[in-house]
């Protein structure tokens, strides 16, 4: 990644932990490493390009809430799911993690950086999210009219919340699976009894 980022001409903010970089690799010249990044308020930045990351949930809301274009570099299943959501959008594209290599990466951040067409997909989404017909405010005065009138709101309370507590804590099917259970082991204990009785029956006519 390092040298990948070395191809690139924009200065590249990386959160690295400095105690584990490698003393033997020569940090590129355009790139700075930082423990902690405030990540919200780097992609809400004028003059973010682009967004490099994992393919974590919170992270691509991040970069789509600012109009973010994004190369993903999945880890794990959840993150490879997301970001094939964010290349059927086309506001960005991703690389598999064992397929990465310098070359590749550095080709991929180029064409998302130079091609408009990222930049205006996510910009379309960040529209999108940005866009509700009403605000935060007139939402929650709105849900405070609802409950008010409703005496309490109790049609949106979990059905669960209005069982008795053997039923929420699943004890009456717990009870059920353990009579059948029970059950079939008797019968079982039942039967190997009947053969065990029928082969001794057979053994002694056979001596007789």
């Amino acid at each position: 990644m390092n040298s990948a980022f070395a191809h690139l001409s924009q200065g590249v903010i990386w959160k690295c932990n400095s105690s584990h970089w490698s003393k033997d690799v020569k940090l590129s010249a355009n790139v700075k490493i930082m423990d902690w990044l405030p990540q919200n308020d780097l992609l809400a930045h004028p003059r973010i390009r682009l967004f490099v990351t994992h393919g974590g949930l919170n992270s691509i809301m991040e970069a789509i809430q600012h109009g973010v274009p994004m190369v993903g570099i999945p880890v794990l299943r959840e993150q490879t799911e997301n970001l094939i959501r964010v290349e059927a959008k086309k506001f960005g594209i991703s690389i598999q993690l064992k397929q990465i290599k310098a070359e590749t990466l550095a080709l991929k951040m180029k064409e998302v950086i130079e091609d408009k067409r990222y930049k205006s997909a996510a910009v379309a989404a960040s529209i999108i999210r940005h866009s509700h017909p009403l605000t935060p405010d007139q939402r929650l005065v709105g849900w405070i009219d609802h409950i008010l009138q409703t005496e309490g709101a109790a049609h949106l309370k979990a059905h669960g919340l209005q069982q008795p507590w053997h039923e929420q804590y699943l004890l009456d099917v717990f009870l059920f699976l353990l009579v059948v259970t029970l059950s079939i082991l008797w019968l079982c204990g039942k039967l190997v009894g009947i053969v065990a009785r029928w082969l001794c029956g057979a053994r002694k006519l056979k001596k007789a």
